[in-house]
């Protein structure tokens, strides 16, 4: 498969965007393809490299009417291209606004008895002149005329198509009444002209587009927010002295000073100082964090006080930060399962509307009401229909409620998560380094068989001085501080989950859990009572054999992170299932779930059995997020309906997530899920409210009430409720960025 990413631009409603996805979709070679409308970014993935397809691209997006170029990634700097389209849009706005005041004058003047010029040269002076106002405030706003008609002409018509066509056969019937009347000596009356409402449509529609970029550039705040912190340059600490360097000349290992008010700019280890680092705009916590060296550092975060320097690790792209800008844009371009119906519906919408307004005016037409009334319904039908609040509905929550959780340090890499994340109902912990600190400590060396605790010591350190598992480095760990010596070791063998075999100084040993004893016939029924107190309070015990005779077991013990408690609680709180998933034996399975509250465990699972403990709760009817934060966690975290992991854990437990919370903490569980909850509630908001106002809407205006009721809906009215209809969708979508998860600690 090969991804690439293309700057779709001309699009004007979610009718444009679900055209130019279905004729990229249909080309041989394209796995598949999603555009945002709000960004022009479409993401197209190639079954192969150098798919034949990447060269007709171009071809089709503009026999479909639009334009495709590469999509460049760039730091916005200055004014960015959509700030200078708000500034070109609201001088036209302004223009408008400053040309319609006196058509309205002129046009609304006789039925108020508004001064105006008098006698036969008066009355066509004030035509004329509504004329002229209208055209040119038409031509202030032509880019919808224009761009309208080329797509009609392409055989795609938009919403530009519906305005080009209501506006432009309004001004063009008045200028058709105009011209003849003059030339046959006639009087035209007012009321029966639609200049004023010709030039009200493009300029309501002219608010309503630049009111909407307004509040597109709060939606992408977050991203900015995010790129904001991102220092310009770095000083780097060379032979003695510190000098400036700009931050994409920074290399791994360079020494990066910074000094009190300064930004971290790289990923890495301190060396030396020590300072309070607010770390608030990445994780969401208000409270500074004390550094000193030998701990880690995340690019972002603001020193308030003290003199850091740190060696490089991670620079550039590889930041912390630049990948969490890349995770907010990736989520924000994806689309949500509940948009898909939005996109069918929006493909066949232009045309249908289109064909109701052509409907409508035969109708009254043929009902006898007259060539202008017709026109009318026919107008309002075209106007108040709204292709724009459909394609909005999704999104643009989207993109506020993934920006809202990367401030709150919780980072969703698609809007397929976030929707699922709204309709979990059982989480899955893993245990180590999850629910606990990870980093377990030697709490008791009990010796078996003659030996002493040092000489048990001395064992298990040797056969696990090279492991990476956390238990494996505590017990290697505790060895070093008591000064003991490290033997060499040979004839090493490790089954991973399970245990380690070796000899050491010639004599066999093994280390490991009770299945792993049992498979090398070392039994110990009797043995394990005196360990079964230390078992209750918490420790789990690693077993040691000698010679295929019991040596001995050293207990180990993690503790609890402080806020694991709080967090399972505000899990039940919220009617979910929790359940811990763990290697550990029984015994400390159990002892660890009451603790925090835990109803349901799953204990003695080795690392790859996990996964599918989570696919049998998915085949049961769960709907599954799993959160942990190491290697062995990875599979679970892809297979689960949603995968959660810490940004304590590893690089591949993140990559295998769906989202990742900057905090190391689990609290961060019930944020999330509450942010699903609230970002599919606004989803749902929007969705009712374009598909209720379009189908309220369109009947209105083509005049169903007017039979029974005699009630009609003005042009001018129709064109300001379809403003108003994408306004209330970016507004209420708008509701996310004050969002705040409800927790009791």
């Amino acid at each position: 498969m090969e991804e690439k990413n293309y700057l779709v631009s001309g699009m004007h409603c979610a009718g444009c965007a679900a055209k130019v996805e279905r004729a990229v979709g249909e080309l041989q070679g394209v796995e598949s393809v999603e555009l945002n409308l709000l960004t022009g970014r479409m993401t197209v993935v190639f079954r192969e490299h150098g798919s034949p397809a990447r060269g007709r691209m171009a071809e089709v997006v503009e026999k479909a009417g639009f334009q495709l170029a590469d999509w460049v990634d760039g730091t916005p700097s200055g004014k960015d291209e959509e700030e200078k389209a708000e500034d070109a849009g609201g001088a036209r706005l302004v223009w408008s606004v400053l040309l319609l005041l006196p058509l309205m004058y002129l046009s609304m003047g006789p039925m108020w008895s508004w001064p105006a010029p008098s006698g036969e040269w008066g009355i066509w002076a004030n035509l004329w002149g509504q004329c002229i106002l209208a055209a040119l405030i038409l031509w202030l706003n032509r880019r919808y005329l224009v761009n309208g008609v080329r797509q009609l002409a392409f055989l795609s018509p938009n919403m530009d198509s519906l305005i080009a066509i209501g506006s432009g056969s309004a001004f063009l019937y008045g200028l058709f009444l105009l011209c003849g009347r003059m030339l046959q000596g006639g009087r035209v009356d007012t009321m029966e002209l639609y200049f004023e409402s010709s030039a009200m449509i493009v300029t309501l529609i002219s608010l309503g587009k630049y009111l909407e970029r307004r509040s597109y550039r709060k939606t992408n705040a977050a991203v900015k927010g995010l790129v904001n912190l991102i220092p310009q340059e770095a000083l780097v600490w060379h032979e003695g002295e510190e000098r400036a360097v700009p931050l994409n000349e920074l290399q791994v290992d360079d020494l990066i000073v910074v000094k009190t008010g300064q930004r971290v700019p790289v990923d890495g280890v301190i060396t030396e100082g020590q300072a309070a680092l607010d770390e608030s705009d990445l994780t969401g916590e208000s409270l500074p964090v004390d550094k000193s060296a030998g701990d880690r550092v995340i690019s972002g975060t603001f020193n308030r006080a003290g003199y850091l320097k740190v060696r490089a690790e991670r620079v550039g792209g590889d930041s912390t930060l630049a990948r969490m800008i890349r995770l907010v844009e990736q989520a924000g371009q994806s689309k949500a399962p509940i948009a898909r119906l939005a996109d069918r519906v929006c493909y066949f919408f232009v045309p249908a509307v289109i064909a109701i307004a052509l409907a409508a005016f035969g109708i009254w037409l043929a009902a006898g009401e007259g060539f202008s009334f017709a026109l009318a319904r026919a107008i309002a039908v075209l106007v108040i229909s709204c292709p724009c609040v459909l394609g909005l509905a999704t999104p643009i929550a989207i993109m506020v409620g993934t920006g809202r959780g990367a401030r709150l340090g919780i980072l969703c890499k698609s809007a397929s998560a976030l929707e699922a994340l709204s309709r979990v109902d059982t989480v899955v912990f893993d245990k180590t380094g999850t629910l606990t600190v990870g980093e377990p400590r030697v709490v008791a060396v009990l010796p078996e068989h003659g030996m002493n605790a040092s000489e048990l010591m001395e064992a298990a350190a040797a056969l696990e001085q090279g492991s990476e598992h956390p238990v494996g480095k505590a017990i290697y760990e505790h060895a070093r501080m008591l000064e003991l010596p490290v033997r060499p070791v040979s004839d090493l063998s490790i089954v991973p989950g399970r245990g380690i075999a070796g000899t050491v100084d010639g004599v066999p040993y093994v280390i490991g859990n009770l299945a792993f004893m049992q498979e090398k016939g070392i039994s110990w029924e009797e043995e394990q009572g005196r360990f079964r107190e230390f078992m209750r309070q918490g420790a789990s015990p690693l077993y040691v054999g000698r010679e295929g005779r019991p040596a001995g077991a050293v207990m180990v013990a993690d503790s609890l992170k402080p806020d694991s408690l709080s967090a399972v609680d505000n899990l039940k709180r919220m009617q979910m299932r929790v359940v811990m998933l763990t290697g550990d034996n029984a015994a400390t399975a159990r002892h660890m779930a009451e603790e925090l509250h835990i109803d349901e465990v799953v204990s003695d699972v080795l690392p790859d059995e996990k996964a599918s403990h989570i696919m049998k709760m998915e085949k049961a009817g769960a709907r599954v997020a799993m959160v942990g934060d190491g290697v062995n966690d990875a599979p679970a975290l892809a297979c689960a309906q949603v995968g959660i992991s810490l940004k304590s854990g590893t690089d591949l437990a993140m990559e295998s997530s769906d989202i990742v919370l900057m905090k190391s903490h689990p609290r961060g569980v019930a944020e999330a899920l509450q942010l699903g909850r609230a970002t599919l509630h606004i989803i749902r908001q929007n969705l009712f409210w374009a598909f209720f106002y379009n189908t309220i809407g369109i009947p209105l205006a083509a005049g169903a009430l007017y039979p029974a009721f005699g009630i009609t809906l003005n042009p001018m009215i129709a064109a300001a409720a379809m403003s108003l209809s994408s306004l209330c969708v970016v507004f209420n979508s708008l509701r996310l960025r004050t969002f705040k998860p409800y927790l009791e600690k």
